[in-house]
Parts: structure tokens; sequence; C-alpha cells
């Protein structure tokens, strides 16, 4: 499992690596999105697939192995039954842990925006619906919700609502979400969060645009 996780998380540096020195830069930025969203799944997929190589040295490893288990297999099946009984696999324990955490971080998220939206004045419109924020100056989007700071000026509020309201039809938060679930899943991997601040910028370039 270990050798799997290094294999995916090798994969993702290459991937950021490509996306950083070579599309970042062009402006054809719905190509650059799919790219950051596809590649994560890729290489899930990349390290199962069997090179014939791999196979090989794999089986190298086992013929060393397999003659100690066919010579003396009550030593092996003993040394197996003390692993199991006494230890802890804190590895997986760890693991755990993080993923309760980061689970838990999430759905406090979700719980503060749909309070966000319960507790304050909310103005049904045709495509969306506007969540005014009472002594905020801060935007942002939530699918079909734009929370608007009720602090911004006149001047700036219709542009803001255009500029969120991009996000919204082009479902930017399912972006989110998806990367949300990856950061709960490999929450120690640093290449999701690296991967989550590039898609974030890169949904405000498409906005703007």
């Amino acid at each position: 499992m270990i050798a799997y996780i290094i294999q995916v998380l090798l994969f993702q540096v290459l991937f950021l690596a490509v996306y950083d020195f070579f599309l970042s830069k062009e402006t054809f930025h719905n190509y650059n999105r799919w790219y950051l969203l596809g590649t994560p799944i890729v290489s899930f997929v990349l390290p199962l697939i069997k090179i014939p190589t791999f196979q090989k040295s794999v089986s190298e490893e086992l013929t060393v192995f397999l003659p100690e288990v066919f010579l003396s297999p009550e030593n092996v099946i003993e040394q197996a039954a003390f692993y199991t009984e006494t230890s802890v696999n804190y590895m997986s324990l760890l693991f755990w842990c993080g993923v309760v955490l980061f689970t838990i971080v999430f759905l406090v998220k979700l719980y503060k925006i749909f309070r966000l939206i319960s507790v304050n004045e909310t103005i049904q419109k045709t495509f969306y619906k506007l969540v005014l924020l009472p002594k905020q100056t801060t935007a942002f989007s939530f699918f079909n919700f734009i929370f608007l700071g009720k602090n911004i000026s006149k001047e700036k509020q219709e542009d803001i609502i255009q500029h969120e309201l991009i996000h919204s039809k082009q479902k930017h938060s399912l972006d989110l979400l998806f990367f949300e679930f990856l950061r709960i899943a490999m929450w120690f991997n640093p290449m999701i969060y690296i991967y989550q601040q590039r898609i974030t910028l890169l949904h405000e370039y498409i906005s703007d645009a």
C-alpha cells in the first residue's frame, strides 16, 4: 500500500510540474480545468497498470522468500501469529484518525455555509439566490447561492455578482467538493492541497475572462 501511495504522489508531482511549466501560461482555461480534475484520477489508476519489468522484479523477490516458507513453514506461521497478536497497526490508526478529523472539518464548513443561508436575508433571483451578509465586505458562491457582503459599495456589487454568477453557472463548487473529498481520503498528501490551490486560481481566471 505504501508503495502504491508513493507512486500516486510521484505521478501527481509530474502532472503538476507539467501544468505549472507549460499549461498554466496558456489561456485554454477550460482545458486546464479538466486537466486538473482528470490527472488526480489518472494518478490513482496508473500505478495499478501491470508493467512486465515490474512484475519480473517482484517475481524474483518472491522466489527468494518462498524457499523459507517451504523449508520452515512453522517459523513463518509463528512469526505471523506473534505479529497479529502483539502488534498494533499504528499507521492504519493514524490514517483513519486523519480521515475522521478532515471529515469533521469538511462537515463544519458545510454547516457554516448552510447556517449563513438560514440566518441571513435571502433574495430569490432568476438564476441564483442572493444571500446578503451584514457587516461584511466579502463575496463568494456555493452552487446557485451567491453570498454578498452588505458593506460592499453599490457600484461594485453588480460586477461582483456577475463574477460569482460565472462560478455558479460553471459548477465550480463541484470541483472544490471533489478536492475536499480527495483531502479527506489523502489528507497526508501535499499534492492534493497544491491541486486545490491551482484549481481555485483557475476558477478566478475563468470568471475574469
